[in-house]
C-alpha cells in the first residue's frame, strides 16, 4: 500500500492531485471486535502509549491532509497506532 501511495502521487501530481495514506492500528470496530474482546488489553499494553485507538485519533490527520496546511505532502504515510510501528519496525 504504502508503495502503490508513493506511485500514485509521483503519477497524479501533476495534476495537482495529492495522494498520502493514514496507516491505523488497532481501533474499536465491527472487525475487530471478536479480537479486542479477547486481546484487548495486551495490544494495548504493548502499545508505548498503552492505549488502543478511539475514534478522536484520526480527525487530526484527516484534517491536515485535507486542508491547505496540507498542501505540500503528497506520496507520504503516516502510521496512527501509539507508537506500535515504532517498536515493530513497522
Amino acid at each position: 500500500m504504502i508503495n502503490f501511495t508513493r506511485a500514485l502521487a509521483a503519477e497524479w501530481g501533476a495534476h495537482n492531485i495529492r495522494v498520502n495514506a493514514i496507516c491505523p492500528g488497532f481501533f474499536p470496530s465491527k472487525l475487530t471486535a471478536a479480537t479486542l474482546a479477547k486481546m484487548g488489553d495486551t495490544l494495548a499494553s504493548h502499545a508505548p502509549l498503552n492505549r488502543l485507538g478511539d475514534d478522536e485519533d484520526l480527525k487530526g490527520l484527516c484534517v491536515l491532509l485535507a486542508s491547505d496546511a496540507g498542501k505540500h505532502i503528497t506520496g507520504q504515510w503516516m502510521a496512527v497506532d501509539g507508537g506500535v510501528s515504532v517498536i515493530t519496525g513497522g
